[in-house]
């Protein structure tokens, strides 16, 4: 009684936490960065941090490196998409993505994160500037 006890103890949901925390116990905003590379890969793919259904389950960081190595990243990306996007912005997209959840001391800031968002943002926006416009009707059929 008449006491308060703070817990700093992490809770997160597995696929979300940098694995260096598992390591060195110790929070800091790196971690957090690493947390948004993941949503950011999640946001791109389309795809589950971790999907248990394939043969050989694999963790979406690492699937995303593959991807990327291979230049495949056109199989990396959500099919919803439908192709229908700047490649050169996904590109710095998922190159963005990977570089929040790679080792701590070689990840951006949140300041460079979204400066580099906003980069992908105008490359985008250029890009379906300069497309030809569809009709209507045959946008975003289900």
């Amino acid at each position: 009684m008449g006491e308060s006890y703070v817990s700093s103890e992490v809770r997160g949901t597995f696929g979300y936490v940098d694995p260096e925390y598992r390591s060195n116990q110790r929070v800091n905003s790196s971690a957090d960065v690493y947390s948004f590379g993941i949503v950011l890969q999640q946001i791109v793919s389309g795809k589950k941090v971790i999907n248990l259904n394939l043969k050989k389950p694999m963790p979406l960081s690492k699937m995303a490196w593959v991807h990327s190595r291979s230049g495949s990243i056109a199989e990396f990306s959500d099919p919803k998409l439908d192709g229908e996007y700047s490649t050169e912005a996904f590109d710095l997209t998922l190159q963005l993505a990977l570089s929040c959840t790679s080792l701590k001391k070689e990840r951006p800031s949140m300041e460079q994160v979204v400066e580099r968002l906003k980069e992908a943002l105008k490359i985008s926006t250029r890009a379906k500037a300069g497309a030809p416009q569809t009709k209507p009707e045959q946008s975003f059929t289900s």
